[in-house]
């Protein structure tokens, strides 16, 4: 009876123990709705100053998360045509907090100029994120080559040293002699291709660093 209510207490501190483990912390969130005229804009959450020639956080109309307990979000509102507009928007303490916001648009040269400047860099950034995901490519089919190679080289020397341990000339060792030149064939062809794509991978991701900046 002793052991039946032991091995009780086992299961139950067992589970007690699950529960706490998987159990998750029930967090309250709320939304920010911002709807915004004209109807698609890009959004920028955060005190500092936003880099418009980043990608935004949000595009209107869209729900922005509010983290537990904040009482005010500061949102900024970016649109080529329009100008730039910042605003500390105070919050529903429980439900979801709305906010229409209108831009005023601008006729004025230089900050359009510098408007469509920040979206030439935004879009160099962008190709340059894309240049280093696609430098994986590359990177991949030549460390494949790579791997080719060494088993090509170790084939032509197996073939290599059957042929310095034949005896005489017949035809086992002009088989030899066949495979020993066809694999050191494709270990050079292997080769230059691993380097040509290694070459390319480089490229690739040098120059997207450098757009990204």
């Amino acid at each position: 009876m002793s052991c039946l209510k032991c091995t009780s207490f086992f299961f139950v501190l067992l589970f007690v123990l699950c529960a706490n483990l998987f159990a998750q912390p029930k967090t309250n969130v709320r939304y920010l709705q911002v709807s915004t005229n004209p109807s698609t804009v890009d959004l920028y959450t955060g005190d500092t100053p936003p880099d418009f020639s980043k990608n935004p956080a949000y595009t209107s109309p869209a729900f922005i998360p509010i983290p537990d307990r904040a009482e005010s979000i500061t949102v900024s509102f970016f649109h080529p045509d329009y100008a730039d507009t910042t605003i500390n928007i105070t919050l529903s303490e429980s439900d979801t907090s709305f906010i229409i916001v209108a831009l005023r648009q601008t006729y004025d040269d230089d900050i359009l100029a510098d408007h469509q400047d920040m979206l030439k860099h935004r879009s160099r950034r962008n190709l340059g994120q894309a240049l280093q995901w696609f430098s994986i490519a590359p990177f991949v089919i030549s460390g494949i080559s790579a791997i080719v190679t060494l088993y090509d080289i170790g084939k032509a020397n197996d073939h290599k040293k059957a042929m310095e341990n034949t005896r005489f000339m017949n035809e086992k060792y002009d088989v030899h002699m066949q495979e020993f030149k066809d694999y050191r064939k494709s270990a050079k062809t292997s080769k230059t291709v691993s380097k040509v794509f290694f070459g390319t991978g480089l490229v690739f991701l040098a120059a997207g660093f450098a757009l990204s900046f």
